[in-house]
């Protein structure tokens, strides 16, 4: 399985470069906001206020790894809407862009590696069949390890249920997300376990409660995907139907393509060792979504 992995050299990088680079998603209602400069961006490096450049997003190409679930419980009409997901998503991709498709089960298959010939992708994913068990912390651990193409990489991890086969640890994967230069989007269709809750109902002074309602909880497993995803500066984009699949892979597009890249020479800090970034944007009522940190080690930046 880590085959994938150990067949490349990690990307090292002379010491005298110490340029980070940082992929930046600004919304407000849930809509992208475009036409922010480099002014518009505060970004502390372990708390230390850095200044930064805005790099042209047509000069930073997107390389895309789809990761996707391929165990037994996809077989039927919820893979033929995964496979119409992934088209949706790769039919966005600009021309400098790269695509690369990963599926899994109880075992990891690089179906076709990255290029910028989406239609190899296509024929690659038309023949995918669903079948085993699934190993999804394996997956995404060489999907986040692994130095894919050459542009700025973005990983698309999709499963339906819990890890059956994995060898690794929860810890391993949020390294590895620390670590990595990638951003993660994380797509779900697992319904969430639910847990009564007593509803509180004021009777004069007292308190008494009413009638047990239920409410839905956030699992481990899930809590690790999404913990992973933010820590790079992507999200978990659950859905509580496969036929929404296509609706969220396109969300993902929608955001990738409206990301800011920012640049900036790392100064007042360590360079080695753990950096806890802090981004934010000087105008009311916007959510920023970047990465939260990265490692350095020596010799290597992000």
């Amino acid at each position: 399985l880590l085959a994938l992995v150990l067949g490349q050299e990690p990307a090292v990088f002379p010491t005298q470069v110490e340029l980070v680079y940082v992929d930046v998603f600004v919304t407000k209602k849930d809509a992208p906001v475009t036409g922010l400069e480099a002014r518009d961006f505060r970004l502390k490096d372990n708390g230390v206020r850095q200044r930064v450049e805005l790099v042209d997003r047509e000069l930073v190409p997107t390389t895309a790894v789809l990761a996707l679930d391929t165990s037994a419980s996809v077989i039927g009409p919820k893979l033929v809407h995964l496979k119409e997901a992934a088209g949706v998503f790769l039919a966005g991709l600009g021309d400098r862009d790269e695509a690369a498709l990963v599926t899994f089960s109880h075992k990891l298959v690089l179906r076709q590696d990255a290029g910028r010939d989406t239609s190899a992708v296509e024929a690659a994913l038309d023949r995918v069949r669903a079948r085993g068990g699934t190993a999804v912390i394996d997956a995404l651990y060489v999907c986040l390890k692994r130095r894919w193409g050459t542009g700025r990489p973005l990983v698309v991890l999709f499963t339906d249920g819990r890890d059956s086969a994995s060898w690794l640890a929860n810890e391993d994967i949020l390294e590895a997300a620390r670590e990595s230069s990638a951003v993660l989007h994380v797509v779900g269709t697992e319904a969430p376990p639910r847990r009564p809750r007593e509803r509180p109902r004021a009777a004069g002074s007292a308190r008494t409660f009413g009638a047990v309602a239920w409410e839905p909880v956030e699992s481990g497993y899930v809590r690790l995907l999404r913990q992973a995803a933010e820590t790079t500066g992507g999200a978990n984009w659950p859905v509580d139907s496969a036929r929404r699949l296509p609706d969220a892979f396109l969300r993902i597009r929608v955001a990738s393509t409206a990301r800011y890249v920012l640049r900036y020479e790392a100064t007042g800090v360590e360079r080695t060792g753990r950096h806890r970034l802090e981004v934010s944007v000087g105008r009311r009522g916007v959510e920023v979504r970047a990465r939260q940190e990265y490692v350095v080690g020596a010799g290597t930046v992000p």
